[in-house]
């Protein structure tokens, strides 16, 4: 698929587009992989129904596949990969994603039930140490507190004749003469 993307951006450079006075941009592309069923030893569960017909059904499946994806867009700038694979309780996966400020950051990561999760972050090919990820850190609850913050803010008012109230869960709107209250 990679190849099959690279040939066609090749050939698009080589050939390029007659001039026409209007502006273009390179087309984004984007790839998805996906590969292998759920699978596992079979753990069959038999279950009878009111009309004595028994159905068996696969009770616990282990899961084992592996999939990839990818979005390149030089216009809006937005370049992203991930693949991941797993087999019975073993996750293996890595995504990459370039940053506001063009360094590719890469987080590679395993999960298993014994130690659990684990991700080594790189910017730009290089690991970040503690201190590095604490700031990280500190940066995106900063930017979610912005968000939260910005999505509490009193609505705009257009100057009509509603009433707001918050009473145990309720919104009441009313106020003028002989209307109805709503609730919802």
């Amino acid at each position: 698929t990679i190849i099959c993307a690279t040939l066609l951006s090749l050939a698009a450079a080589e050939y390029g587009v007659e001039e026409d006075h209007h502006e273009h941009h390179q087309p984004g592309f984007s790839y998805a992989k996906f590969s292998g069923p759920v699978s596992g030893p079979a753990h069959e569960v038999h279950i009878a129904d009111k009309h004595g017909h028994g159905h068996t059904i696969d009770y616990v499946a282990k899961p084992d596949y592996q999939f990839e994806y990818g979005v390149e867009d030089p216009k809006s700038k937005v370049s992203q990969n991930r693949k991941e694979h797993r087999h019975e309780d073993e996750l293996h996966g890595e995504y990459t994603v370039q940053q506001p400020d063009g360094k590719l950051r890469v987080v590679k990561y395993t999960a298993n039930k014994h130690s659990g999760f684990h991700a080594e972050v790189l910017i730009d090919g290089k690991p970040l140490h503690e201190e590095e990820l604490a700031k990280l850190a500190h940066e995106a609850q900063e930017q979610a507190a912005r968000a939260h913050e910005h999505h509490h803010e009193e609505p705009a008012s257009y100057g009509g004749h509603e009433e707001q109230t918050y009473e145990g869960g309720e919104a009441s709107y009313g106020g003028e003469e002989g209307g109805e209250e709503y609730y919802h």
